[in-house]
């Protein structure tokens, strides 16, 4: 029932690779669509309990935004749109499958089995998916903007966002995963007998290990990106002890925020009935080591 996480190609290697396909496919774009001008915010949260829903809530006290809450998480849209893109490569497809690149061809006689329209409309498609399933209906609702907050995104996914919005803005939260996880045995998360569903059907988190792999995996694919997509990030301890201050953030992305409004707002919160032992604190620890020291949790 565990992940597992049989590591079969290291995640630079895989990043690189994904940003290798989105350029193969930009170069053989010869139907060009039109460019978006949308500039939405993406919240990524290195996995749960780590204030996201605080902060999605500290970003909509500017009322021209909606962020949407997690939706229909472990369907894992994204990751799963973003998975085949791994299939381009500078080999193929060739020229032969494009149609734009075969302005004499002969659809009665020549070689069509492997016909695709332009490599253009690909990518089109990909943000009409997300344009009318998020987008539309929140300028429906009167907002200008839109956004989205996730605990599941890695630096992969945040790689396809950027190529399909150029102008998006994106926020990641972490908090320390000894904390972290002992949140959600606080509210919830009882392995082995009950657990969270990372990708539907059978991708779970169902144990400490699966746990602080999971976290640390998360942490080392956006530890590729995070520099290049300008990404903001904010440490959870920071948030709540005041450490940091959200508005001048949300100015970068042309948001006029008034964060406090939301971290008055108590919700969920109650005292921890259960403790971790100093045995889980180490396990935690130990697997999550290089993730860690990316966010500067040092122990």
């Amino acid at each position: 029932m565990g992940l597992g996480y049989l590591v079969v190609e290291p995640i630079e290697d895989r990043l690189a690779r994904l940003e290798q396909s989105l350029t193969v496919l930009d170069a053989a774009t010869r139907e060009s669509q039109a460019a978006s001008n949308d500039d939405p915010v993406f919240l990524s949260s290195i996995g749960w309990r780590s204030g996201s829903t605080l902060t999605q809530r500290a970003l909509m006290t500017d009322p021209s935004i909606l962020v949407w809450g997690e939706p229909l998480a472990h369907l894992h849209f994204l990751n799963r749109l973003a998975e085949p893109l791994l299939g381009i490569s500078a080999d193929w497809p060739g020229e032969s499958h494009w149609l734009s690149h075969r302005p004499d061809v002969n659809l009665t006689g020549d070689w069509v089995a492997t016909l695709a329209p332009d490599a253009g409309h690909l990518k089109a498609a990909y943000r009409a998916f997300f344009d009318t399933w998020l987008a539309v209906p929140a300028r429906q609702r009167g907002f200008k903007r839109w956004g989205v907050k996730q605990v599941r995104w890695t630096g992969e996914d945040a790689v396809v966002l950027r190529w399909l919005y150029p102008q998006c803005k994106f926020l990641v939260v972490v908090r320390h995963p000894v904390s972290a996880y002992q949140s959600m045995r606080n509210f919830g998360f009882d392995p082995p007998a009950y657990g969270h569903l990372v990708k539907w059907p059978d991708h779970w988190v169902s144990s400490l290990e699966d746990y602080a792999r999971f976290w640390n995996g998360l942490a080392l694919s956006w530890s590729g990106v995070i520099d290049k997509l300008g990404a903001a990030w904010i440490r959870y301890e920071d948030l709540v002890e005041g450490r940091i201050d959200l508005d001048p953030i949300g100015a970068s992305f042309g948001l006029n925020l008034d964060a406090k409004v939301a971290r008055a707002a108590k919700v969920g919160g109650s005292t921890y009935r259960t403790m971790l032992s100093a045995d889980e604190r180490t396990r935690i620890n130990d697997l999550t080591a290089s993730g860690r020291e990316l966010f500067s949790y040092l122990e």
